[in-house]
């Protein structure tokens, strides 16, 4: 209900989200302090936290990507000008996995004030089935809680291998159905929810 409330005022009230999103920040960075600065460390050997000198390679990694790609990917737009934008938001935390020096894996992490982020990820088509995805989410998980947030994501269920990769780098728990075949998950560390049993 929230998700789907926030995406309508986004999309319908563009001055009301601007708003919304100042305060968000403001929020955000009072619950997070310095925690933020500890977020590099959470990246194994080819992964880093993106800055704003990596727009326009971003934007290269979207146009290599074909159409198919953005079937359930359109979280934000792709140019080198939007990447700018979100790479200076400090509620946006964009991680990337890098390849004999070229952007195979795409990450980023939305951060609310109130103690929930939301997963997005994407891996060049050239590199699909080499654990990229799975490893940006589990990378997605670390971050999380070193920020000590809860972290879900909007699958379609039809996007298999987002799915697997979520389930190979967390435990998952689908917490409702969202309309055009997409599920809301909540993904807890590897092994947590064992525990707990």
């Amino acid at each position: 209900m929230l998700y789907e409330l926030a995406h309508t005022i986004q999309k319908n009230a563009p001055w009301i989200w601007e708003g919304v999103e100042g305060l968000n920040t403001l929020l955000f960075r009072l619950r997070v302090g310095r925690r933020r600065l500890r977020l590099a460390d959470c990246c194994p050997e080819g992964v880093r936290v993106a800055d704003e000198r990596d727009a326009a390679a971003l934007a290269d990694f979207f146009k290599r990507q074909p159409d198919g790609a953005f079937r359930w990917f359109k979280p934000h737009a792709f140019d080198e000008a939007a990447m700018r934008r979100l790479l200076r938001k400090y509620t946006y935390i964009i991680y990337i996995e890098e390849v004999e020096g070229e952007i195979a894996g795409y990450a980023f992490l939305r951060c609310f004030f109130h103690g929930r982020c939301f997963l997005g990820k994407m891996v060049d088509v050239n590199h699909q089935g080499r654990g990229i995805c799975t490893r940006l989410c589990a990378v997605g998980m670390e971050m999380a809680e070193v920020l000590g947030l809860r972290m879900f994501e909007s699958i379609n269920k039809e996007n298999v291998g987002s799915m697997r990769a979520s389930e190979k780098a967390c435990d998952i728990v689908v917490v409702e159905e969202l309309e055009n075949g997409d599920v809301l998950i909540e993904d807890y560390k590897k092994g947590s929810l064992k525990r707990k049993e």
